[in-house]
């Protein structure tokens, strides 16, 4: 089994063609690939399902980026996976700071390259794997036993 097939994404973006052949390029390669062309369908996903990698595109269906940004807030949407921006707009510094400060793991401004993608796809693997490897080599604390005098 390949190490791909344990990462989970969702893929958010309102260009059926390119959601297409994206989502395909990553199934190619093993990766456990859910799409969704609208942002409240997007959201219902996280109702049910985890993920650990969230491609977003921003702008999306009629929200704008600071719209995307409330809703995941309000949905806890980043404390739930590792978000991508993936946007065609040219965000200021000061909006992508925002996102950094809301938990934005990583935003790759369209065009990407498939290389530029599978390398973050890479580093969120690494952070999962070593999480897991944080929480399984942490010694059990046994329950304190009071001793009697």
């Amino acid at each position: 089994m390949s190490s791909t097939q344990n990462i989970k994404i969702l893929i958010i973006d309102d260009n059926p063609t390119l959601v297409n052949v994206f989502a395909n390029m990553l199934r190619i390669r093993d990766y456990d690939v859910t799409t969704e062309t609208n942002l409240e369908s997007g959201l219902q996903h996280f109702e049910n399902e985890s993920y650990d990698v969230s491609f977003v595109d921003a702008p999306l269906d009629d929200y704008d980026e600071k719209q995307v940004l409330s809703l995941f807030q309000e949905n806890n949407i980043f404390q739930k996976t590792n978000i991508i921006l993936f946007s065609s707009a040219d965000l200021k510094s000061s909006e992508l700071d925002t996102w950094k400060r809301c938990g934005l793991y990583s935003y790759l401004k369209k065009p990407v390259k498939r290389n530029v993608i599978l390398d973050t796809l890479d580093d969120v693997h690494m952070k999962i794997n070593s999480i897991s490897s944080e929480i399984k080599s942490e010694p059990l604390m046994e329950e304190a036993i009071p001793l009697s005098n």
